[in-house]
């Protein structure tokens, strides 16, 4: 028995995998485990004709608590053989099916209890209403969508010991448990063949890091913070790796997930008030308006509410974290690597150096073989490599200006 492992957003990728998996591995029975809130991106009907010609039944269970199956992925608990869902799961929102696509799932009609067409199609139209334009909390059965109502995987595989399904013209008899007596006497029931469960790979696992809203909106804030700090601390480190990692996570995240543009225009804005403040060495009315433009932004990261909303305490937590990096962090850190204990920095004035890049008017500058972050007049026409003197100490900031030459 294969446990095909489908949780976050739907996109290409994992599509891909389950399709994979289903046409590809033997097996006695298909566990699809969802939890997510709907399929981002991608080919959906791919994935449903590969459950349609799995040569074993397929059932599809949303769990564990607090899961949700919302949208197409919500719609393969009618696709799929069998449906079921853990108590306190939630299913819903059936429409639209892909976030990013005009594509709809037709409803099968042979998953609902009805003896006549007319029953079916009727019990399809009550369930559809039900589940179409909200989120159902699952307490009981919903005909052609949730058959059982079992708390765990392992309950769900026992309890299907026996079923019989239906699939065109062939007929599976489901065998999945068998009672063991334990040294007590007692009988139980345990499951009767191998269980095994696939995960996407490793790849994909760290791809689909950023395959959450709040976690794609969490990963540009990283990496666009920790390439600040680079720069500011002139020199590559730790910080410069985990800016690049953040960035393809957030790049990942940005290109599948249904994104609302103005609102990354908004994040990225604050962020750059946030540097401003900074650069200034004080938090001001900036750094209060970032803070506001990267919670509105945050919050309305997707373009897919209800379904692919971004939880808004992880937004919180996430702006409070980018509030404490600039005003306290990352102020103490440059500015430490910036300092020298053994002569103060007005020593400096004076001193003459080599501009590492072009001044418009701020750059990095070389003195004493230490990289400093340079300001200069945007008259003064400074280029990489150009001679420069010192003339004067701000904060961590040197004033500078071109050697004269005879």
């Amino acid at each position: 028995m294969v446990v095909v492992d489908l949780r976050k957003a739907f996109d290409q990728r994992l599509i891909d995998f389950a399709v994979q998996t289903l046409e590809e591995t033997p097996a006695h029975l298909f566990i699809l485990q969802v939890d997510a809130p709907g399929v981002a991106a991608g080919d959906l009907d791919s994935l449903l004709a590969a459950i349609d010609e799995a040569r074993a039944p397929v059932v599809a269970w949303v769990g564990a608590r607090p899961a949700v199956a919302y949208g197409g992925v919500g719609s393969l608990l009618n696709r799929a053989d069998r449906g079921a869902a853990a108590p306190g799961t939630r299913v819903g929102y059936l429409e639209p099916a892909v976030m990013t696509d005009s594509q709809s799932i037709s409803v099968d009609p042979e998953r609902f209890p009805g003896t006549t067409d007319e029953e079916r199609m009727a019990q399809a139209a009550a369930s559809g209403a039900r589940l179409g334009a909200e989120s159902i909390v699952i307490d009981d059965a919903i005909p052609g969508y949730v058959d059982d109502v079992v708390p765990s995987i392992g309950q769900l595989i026992v309890g299907l010991d026996g079923a019989v399904i239906t699939r065109g013209d062939v007929t599976f008899e489901v065998d999945t448990a068998e009672l063991v007596t334990l040294d007590d006497g007692t009988e139980v029931a345990t499951t009767s063949r191998l269980v095994q469960f696939m995960k996407p790979d490793l790849w994909d696992r760290f791809l689909r890091l950023a395959s959450q809203p709040e976690a794609a909106f969490f990963f540009l804030v990283a990496a666009i913070a920790a390439a600040t700090f680079e720069f500011y601390a002139a020199g590559a480190g730790v910080a410069a790796v985990a800016s690049v990692l953040s960035f393809v996570l957030a790049g990942y995240g940005l290109t599948t997930l249904p994104i609302s543009w103005p609102s990354v225009v908004v994040v990225v804005a604050g962020l750059f008030l946030y540097t401003w403040d900074f650069q200034r060495n004080r938090l001001g009315w900036r750094s209060i308006l970032g803070t506001v433009a990267l919670v509105a932004g945050g919050l309305t990261f997707t373009s897919a509410r209800p379904q692919m909303a971004p939880t808004w305490w992880v937004v919180l937590v996430v702006v409070a974290g980018m509030a404490l990096f600039y005003g306290v962090a990352l102020t103490t850190i440059v500015r430490s690597r910036f300092s020298t204990t053994t002569i103060g920095r007005e020593s400096l004035i004076g001193r003459t150096g080599t501009a590492e890049t072009s001044f418009d008017p701020e750059g990095i500058v070389v003195v004493d073989e230490a990289r400093w972050r340079g300001r200069s007049h945007r008259e003064a026409g400074i280029q990489a490599g150009d001679k420069v003197e010192v003339t004067g100490v701000d904060g961590i900031v040197l004033d500078i200006a071109p050697t004269i030459t005879d």
